[in-house]
């Protein structure tokens, strides 16, 4: 078979095959107080179908029924070129929204990279396996982010070379896990590799490495390890779909050093403290295609020279991915933990000793593997998805293993657990088979285990939800500490403001980390979050007195908020005989009207008008019948399908819902019920020209003008963006520049409004945030917003605040970001209304030759200063110098002429003339000559 063949058509035909199933459904840690409910199991199998279904839905090409090969490389090169042509121009810009990160700061998400500075323990680098590059320098108490938002996000491994400390790399290209496609059935190929040589603070990608075409047909797309001798400063990096590749010359060039070209699915490679390399090759991509090497097992002991096959008789015929932990103080002692498919039941584990190499004596361990039984008691790597095997640093006899939970052995896993022992072996994932509760302050899902150089008990544990620390890896049962302030790599499907000015609550839904709800600080950090929900959080609410969040399959739970603010009295409200949910289910309250709730059900409606008087329920999580109809006679139009976005108008006029419903043998739905209390009176208002198996996923309806309405189809290589001003009597598809064979996915969308009640239209794409304040058909330009923060990250969902102009962008990979759209045309003349906070925008150009225009906002008269530096803190300008300036909105000319080409950081610093404190914001500018 044509090695080349196999390589470029691999995500249509074994991905299926190879990625089965991924994150499993989480349970809340115990309760805060009462006021928080456990959620019940739902089958694990059931949970990752249903997310993968979701996903497809959205994004497949209803053409092909597939999603499109190699998309997320072919969107990401889409945008870079569409960004670049509009960078420089003025029409259709949207340039006044002033953007900030609010977290949440103590939730994580996935990370499969990590790494301690040797030097200094207190050092550490995560990377977020779609969030990008982090560091701390304070063992983890406070994160910053190092990548550009622009920059390939999804790191999968890190390493500091050993001789040349302030050298670090890491590497891109998850094989397992995709971050465009949830489906798991397209690829998103990295980067190749990317270098530090400051210690982590910046990083590029390593020229060699780059592979900029849109193909899997490269060594550098998908990588899982990277590993540096010791001995020779030799790079070793193992390539899924290849093999093992070698370095002399800091990636100068590189060489495959075992395996082949599109031999096998799998490989890794780890290099132990004297030197010596172990690497494990995964089976073919089909049964009987021929390889180089054999697969199996393999260690070389002269830097990659040779390799010698060490493959144990009884090691399984066909394998996926394998994992290696090497004992750091008895380097010639490893193991092996291999997963053959068919979850906890097909992993296999071996020890290895080569002591008397060429002589290898080699244990098989597997029946050792804990299993506390169902229906979270096993060790599960979800098709190869989470799979960690490690060694303590000073004891080869003590291993831990990985996978949805962590278990942990002092004799090799050589005899079978004591299940009456719980505490000996289960130290993190789930925590008991009794309450199916997270271990605490841990999660399920394990992608990786660092100790600490100078304390080899002080052990870090990477996860689905971000990173734990203990002081004590051997203790009964383990303390495990979180370590994600400002970490903010948490994957949100929806986002919810309160609907008051200036009001900071915050609640979303999260892949993995439940509901979090917090009080966001525009000018700091947030407060705690609690999760309300857990599981896969799903949509939310927030009303002037309720809160309703739900979980995956549509569970439902409406709060109270007490007098601090804070979520209180939790209740299931759904509809007890609703069927049918969607795994991510919408809901929609009337914001007129928080007590009126639609909530589908397959192909119809149950409405409850009593929202906020319902009778309390605390122990029927499939929710109740109190003050719930059935509308039978509203016509969905999806009798073949579901509802999928529902979307109330509030004024001009108000009341009115529109919803959508994906139908699976014919076009979308779109009806409008514009009496949404009574038990008919729908009408169709379908969008022409959408086809078969398109998938409407989001609606907005303009806040002053009901009639206005957008609809955004998710699906690729189809129409996305459609409007309406006449309540959908007429539609015009307004896609414009977003629109090409290599576009990417629309996810949501928002209208906001200006200064003078203009709309304000805004998207959230595969591709970052962008907005028009000017719809024109099909020449409709949208332009990136938020660059320099949300960059090319997923946008899931939009929320947009009427009474303050807020914007809500919940993301997939680097949490929730905050606009503010200034409220009214303030400057220093006389009858203008002042603004109500201060603020800090970005520059406009950016980037910018040589000058560019500087804004910003006082709420009241006070003393500025506006500085640039340098990258290094140096300051090379002064704009203003501590001078007096009137309460409004003002806007400086920055000239860089004498400057040269690079990043710059400019800072505002207010004080008010009234007393008070400063405020001081910074942003960043790039000057390109």
């Amino acid at each position: 078979m044509n090695k080349y063949r196999v390589i470029t058509t691999l995500s249509g035909v074994f991905l299926f095959a190879i990625v089965l199933v991924f994150s499993i459904n989480y349970f809340s840690t115990e309760p805060v107080n009462d006021n928080f409910p456990d959620f019940p199991e739902e089958n694990e199998a059931v949970t990752n179908e249903g997310r993968a279904e979701h996903f497809f839905r959205l994004t497949r090409d209803p053409k092909t029924n597939s999603i499109p090969e190699n998309i997320r490389a072919k969107e990401l090169t889409f945008a870079s070129e569409l960004d670049e042509e509009n960078r420089f121009k003025s029409i259709n810009k949207v340039n006044n929204i002033t953007w900030t990160e609010i977290g949440p700061n103590d939730v994580g998400g996935r990370t499969r990279g990590f790494a301690i500075d040797r030097r200094n323990s207190n050092i550490l680098l995560a990377g977020g396996a779609s969030g990008g590059m982090w560091k701390s320098t304070d063992g983890g108490n406070s994160w910053t982010i190092k990548t550009d938002a622009d920059d390939h996000v999804g790191v999968t491994d890190i390493v500091q070379h050993p001789t040349n400390q302030d050298t670090w790399y890491y590497s891109t290209g998850e094989f397992d896990g995709s971050l465009s496609d949830r489906a798991f059935t397209a690829f998103y190929t990295g980067s190749g590799i990317h270098v530090s040589t400051d210690n982590g603070e910046t990083w590029a990608q390593v020229e060699t490495t780059r592979d900029d075409d849109v193909s899997f047909n490269s060594q550098f797309d998908f990588i899982t390890d990277i590993e540096i001798s010791p001995n020779t400063s030799s790079i070793f990096f193992s390539s899924n779909g290849i093999g093992i590749y070698k370095s002399t010359n800091n990636l100068a060039s590189s060489s495959i050093s075992l395996g082949g070209f599109g031999e096998h699915r799998y490989a890794t490679v780890q290099i132990a403290s004297n030197g010596n390399l172990v690497a494990v090759l995964g089976s073919p991509f089909s049964e009987g295609d021929p390889t180089s090497n054999s697969p199996g097992v393999y260690i070389s002991t002269n830097d990659g020279v040779s390799w010698s096959d060490v493959t144990p008789a009884a090691f399984p015929a066909f394998h996926n991915r394998s994992v290696i932990g090497i004992s750091e103080s008895s380097p010639n002692i490893f193991y092996v933990l291999t997963d053959t498919g068919g979850g906890a039941d097909g992993l296999t584990l071996f020890r290895f000793d080569i002591s008397s190499f060429p002589t290898v004596s080699t244990s098989n361990r597997t029946n050792g593997i804990p299993n506390f039984g169902d229906p979270v008691g096993d060790l599960n790597p979800q098709g190869s998805y989470n799979m960690v095997c490690v060694v303590h640093p000073t004891n080869s006899e003590t291993v831990f293993l990985g996978a949805t939970n962590l278990f942990r052995s002092t004799d090799g896993f050589s005899t079978v657990p004591d299940l009456n022992d719980e505490d000996k072996y289960w130290i993190g994932g789930y925590s008991s088979l009794n309450n199916i509760s997270i271990y605490n302050n841990h999660h399920p899902d394990l992608h990786g285990m660092v100790f600490d150089p100078t304390n080899p008990n002080r052990a870090f544990s990477t996860h689905d939800g971000g990173i734990s620390v203990t002081s004590n890896i051997l203790s009964e049962p383990v303390t495990w500490e979180t370590k994600e302030e400002g970490y903010n790599v948490t994957q949100f499907y929806t986002v919810a403001l309160h609907p008051d000015a200036n009001d900071t609550r915050m609640l979303g839904g999260t892949q993995d980390n439940g509901s979090p709800f917090f009080n966001f600080n525009l000018n700091g950090s947030p407060s705690q979050s609690f999760d309300i929900t857990s599981g896969d959080g799903s949509y939310s609410y927030m009303g002037n007195t309720i809160a309703l969040a739900s979980s995956q399959r549509g569970t439902l739970i409406r709060y109270f908020y007490d007098f601090n603010g804070d979520v209180t009295q939790f209740s299931y409200v759904a509809p007890l005989n609703a069927a049918n949910q969607l795994f991510i289910h919408p809901f929609a309250v009337n914001p007129s009207n928080q007590d009126v709730l639609f909530y589908p059900s397959g192909n119809h409606f149950w409405r409850n008008t009593s929202v906020s008087t319902l009778t309390r329920v605390t122990d029927e999580p499939d929710g109740t019948v109190e003050g719930w109809t059935q509308l039978l006679n509203v016509n969905t139009g999806t009798q073949n399908g579901n509802i999928s976005t529902l979307a109330f108008s509030t004024n001009n006029p108000s009341n009115v819902l529109y919803y959508a419903g994906y139908r699976n043998d014919a076009a979308p739905a779109v009806f409008r019920l514009d009496n949404t209390l009574g038990v008919d009176g729908e009408v169709d208002i379908s969008i022409p020209g959408t086809s078969e198996g398109e998938h409407i996923h989001g609606m907005a309806v303009n806040p002053n003008n009901g009639n206005e309405v957008i609809a955004v189809v998710s699906n690729y290589s189809v129409e996305s963006v459609y409007h309406s001003s006449n309540a959908g009597a007429t539609w015009t598809a307004v896609g414009g520049n977003l629109e090409d064979a290599n576009g990417p996915s629309v996810r949501t969308a928002a209208i906001g409004l200006d200064g003078d009640n203009n709309p304000v239209y805004m998207v959230g794409t595969s591709v970052g945030l962008y907005a028009t304040s000017d719809l024109n058909g099909s020449s409709t330009t949208w332009t990136k917003q938020a660059e320099d923060l949300v960059g090319n990250t997923i946008v899931e969902y939009l929320d947009y605040r009427v009474s303050d102009g807020t914007v809500a962008v919940g993301t997939h990979g680097r949490g929730i970001f905050i606009g503010k759209i200034p409220q009214m045309v303030a400057n220093e003349g006389p009858g203008t209304e002042n603004p109500v906070e201060f603020s800090l925008s970005q520059n406009y150009p950016n980037p910018f030759n040589p000058s560019t225009n500087i804004s910003f906002s006082l709420p009241s008269s006070s003393r500025v200063s506006l500085d640039v530096f340098d990258i290094n803190g140096r300051k090379v300008a002064s704009i203003l110098n501590n001078q007096q300036m009137q309460a409004g909105s003002h806007t400086e000319l920055f000239d860089g002429i004498n400057l040269a080409s690079g990043v710059y950081i400019y800072q505002l610093q207010a004080t008010p003339m009234s007393g008070g404190q400063t405020f001081t914001q910074t942003r960043q500018m790039t000057l390109l000559k």
